[in-house]
């Protein structure tokens, strides 16, 4: 095609205006950033202008000679494969015809006053649309711009700016522009660019005020310009700058509570629709305050510490949740420096230590100490594997917090929880509680209008029927992990599935809009041991699993990137459960097969037969047959339970 660049080459340096010429650059440049982009045929003549062809004018072919070589015509559509449109792009450039002189032209031709929905689209995805690369652990991570921009600000800066303003101004209904403009002001424009970037910013949520990621720009303006300005500051201008950040991350928090799932979607004209939680808002708030307090003179720490100390409380208490809870996806967890800066916002503004944490959610979380898995591990923090002693002392001090105030709902259930902990870790523990014992704090608990899914799942766990006991083995003594032996009929007649209900409806009403578009996590899987040591803590299964890739990798040097990929591989793939180990531990149970050969691929509710007892359960997606051998086991998440299918 070499002679065919010539002839361009040598026809743009003398016609650098021509209509055919700006209609070249369009598609060249279209088809360069947006390989599926294309341009009508009547658009392609109204850029032409007359004469058309209908009214005797010459045919488009010739009229775009030399260009038509490369130009494909299908469908009363115009495009150009990627390559020859780079290299075409790369050409107009190196005489003048710049990216940013094109698409400031493509957008004054193709948004007029009645501009194709389709032509916006593709004019938004080449100035906004930004991609996508693995980031490991951390899941798919989104670059700073879109490639046009990139190239372009690469170039220069000022002509970066200068396409946004230019699609700020024409688009002026749409928010994507100035945000994106801001964006650039504050990541490289410089300290300099800070007020620029507040102005678009404003711009921005003026024409989408109620949209949380909108709202989101300002507050990481101010949280860019603290970071970068607080220490050479004198105090006062570093509180008003930390206080307005602060502030910013606070509207951001309450837009954020009034967005709603895409099932509200035929309501989006009243509300503000969002496919997960922006969690924004409450992390901005955290890493502003952990900011802040780090350049005070530590004279100075402890009185501003006192100011936001509430606040950083409840969002430490939300994001242990939520964290513990729940997962970007199958294979993706929140960025390392995530919980690290939790934490150490937490421990400057309460002096406590987050590893000591009883919460519900905190015990679970000390399951994975010294995992792979494990928060702490990933955000570098030093720990020390939970000890057999550890948890018995754990249980002592919840034991007495509870029976100090038995009205206290979460220490009840940290209490409970300790006990099934220690049961994982030592099923014959003498400092085990009586299990009809417990039994009795959560009948008496579900009586109270204070009703949590931990509440409920624990209410599960521990009314889960126990298999009827042979005639010849002993009774278990109320000291030992086992519960009393109920009756057959006692057994069968328990409404476990009401427990299961109740914790789903629970679990809609305090997490589900916060873990929309994210993936929950097994908590417990039904194993084979007796009374509550049969819960088993999916950190067991991990620590398993954990040391077949460490086996497998013990001749190789790999990353961690290489090996948090093969340990979520042997989960996605099905493989954790061909290990022997995990096999002995886990119950396989019953699963109602539907009459068809083949279940749909996604996440159906079907019943599930285990131990006396039948509960409905979400499965796991993937093929089923009815005609081959199949085994499944059962765990719970914080929404309910889950059926995994082993493929044999």
């Amino acid at each position: 095609m070499e002679w065919t660049q010539q002839q361009i080459l040598s026809y743009v340096r003398v016609q650098p205006d021509a209509t055919n010429t700006r209609l070249f650059s369009f598609l060249a440049l279209f088809n360069t950033y947006h390989t599926e982009s294309f341009l009508p045929m009547s658009k392609c003549q109204q850029i032409l202008g007359p004469p058309d062809p209908i009214h005797g004018g010459p045919p488009f072919e010739t009229r775009m000679e030399p260009f038509d070589t490369v130009i494909k015509v299908s469908d009363q559509r115009c495009s150009m494969d990627q390559e020859d449109a780079r290299l075409s792009v790369e050409l107009l450039d190196s005489v003048g015809i710049s990216r940013s002189t094109t698409v400031k032209n493509l957008m004054i031709s193709l948004c007029g006053d009645q501009p194709q929905a389709q032509m916006l689209r593709f004019i938004r995805d080449l100035l906004t649309k930004r991609e996508v690369v693995d980031s490991g652990r951390q899941g798919k991570k989104k670059e700073n711009f879109s490639r046009l921009i990139e190239d372009i600000s690469k170039e220069n800066f000022h002509y970066a700016v200068s396409v946004l303003k230019t699609a700020s101004d024409i688009l002026r209904q749409n928010h994507i522009y100035p945000q994106t403009l801001s964006r650039l002001y504050y990541i490289r424009g410089g300290t300099g660019k800070f007020n620029q970037a507040e102005k678009w910013a404003k711009t921005a949520i003026e024409r989408a005020p109620n949209n949380s990621f909108v709202a989101d720009t300002l507050g990481q303006v101010y949280k860019n310009r603290l970071t970068k300005e607080a220490r050479y500051r004198p105090l006062e201008a570093t509180v008003r700058m930390a206080n307005k950040a602060l502030e910013a991350f606070e509207d951001v928090e309450r837009k954020a509570e009034s967005e709603e799932g895409q099932e509200m979607v035929e309501m989006a004209g009243t509300i503000n629709i969002s496919k997960t939680f922006n969690n924004r808002g409450l992390y901005g708030f955290i890493k502003v305050a952990k900011i802040f307090l780090e350049n005070l003179p530590p004279t100075e720490r402890r009185r501003y510490a006192q100011n936001v100390e509430m606040k950083v409380r409840a969002e430490f208490d939300f994001f242990e949740r939520y964290l513990t809870y729940s997962q970007l996806d199958q294979t993706s967890t929140e960025p390392h420096y995530f919980w690290k800066d939790i934490v150490r916002c937490y421990e400057m503004c309460t002096t406590q230590r987050v590893a000591e944490s009883a919460t519900f959610a905190g015990l679970l979380r000390a399951q994975n100490r010294r995992l792979f898995t494990s928060m702490e591990r990933w955000a570098s923090f030093a720990e020390a594997e939970q000890t057999v002693s550890d948890l018995e002392r754990i249980q002592d001090e919840l034991r007495a917090a509870h029976e100090a105030d038995p009205d206290n709902v979460p220490a009840a259930q940290s209490y409970i929880l300790s006990n099934i902990l220690l049961g994982n870790a030592m099923h014959d523990s003498p400092k085990l509680t009586c299990v009809s014992e417990l039994q009795a704090i959560t009948r008496r608990l579900l009586d109270t209008p204070n009703k949590t899914p931990e509440l409920h799942l624990l209410a599960v766990l521990l009314f889960w029927p126990e298999e009827e006991r042979k005639t010849d083995e002993p009774p278990e003594s109320c000291t030992s992990a086992g519960p009393e032996l109920h009756s057959v009929e006692f057994v069968f007649n328990l409404d476990v599935q009401r427990y299961v209900t109740l914790m789903e409806k629970a679990y809609m009403t305090s997490d589900a809009k916060y873990h929309r578009g994210r993936c929950l996590l097994p908590q417990f899987f039904l194993g084979k041991g007796p009374g509550l040591s049969r819960w088993i803590h999916k950190s067991r299964l991990d620590k398993i699993v954990e040391n077949e890739v460490n086996k497998e990798l013990a001749e190789s040097v790999e990353s961690a990137h290489e090996k948090w990929e093969r340990f979520n591989k042997k989960w996605i793939s099905g493989d954790v459960w061909r290990l022997l180990e995990i096999q002995h531990m886990l119950l396989p149970i019953q699963l109602k097969l539907p009459n068809s050969p083949t279940m749909p691929q996604k996440q159906e509710k079907e019943e599930v037969y285990a131990q006396g007892t039948k509960i409905t359960a979400e499965t796991t997606p993937g093929p089923y047959s009815a005609l081959s051998t199949q085994l499944f086991y059962l765990c719970f998440t914080i929404q309910g339970p889950v059926v995994f299918q082993v493929r044999q």
